[in-house]
């Protein structure tokens, strides 16, 4: 039987009454750059209505809600995520980076 911490009761109801907890610890072990900070710290309820998006199918289905946000966050490609918004959306800006042409006549 595996050892329990103390207060593992205490922590494990915390993050299930407030759920922007374990989703900022995610969101800072997954975040690599500026952008993708905060691209997280901005996205939390897109992320927290697509939870109860899910817990709403398992009641719909028939099935008992039993998916935690914790669980929810570990099965969500937040690189992917990221990775599938437009430019602008990740804070990329790239007319910066190409030289202005002007054409002489």
């Amino acid at each position: 039987m595996p050892e329990k911490y103390p207060f593992s009761d205490f922590i494990s109801s915390v993050l299930e009454e407030e759920p922007r907890l374990p989703y900022y610890s995610y969101a800072n072990q997954q975040a690599k750059s500026p952008g993708q900070r905060r691209f997280f710290e901005s996205d939390f309820s897109n992320f927290y209505n697509q939870y109860l998006g899910q817990l709403g199918t398992q009641l719909m289905g028939g099935q008992d809600p039993t998916l935690k946000f914790t669980d929810y966050l570990g099965q969500t490609p937040f690189t992917e995520r990221f990775s599938s918004l437009p430019p602008q959306l990740r804070g990329e800006n790239p007319s910066r980076y190409n030289p202005f042409t002007r054409w002489l006549t």
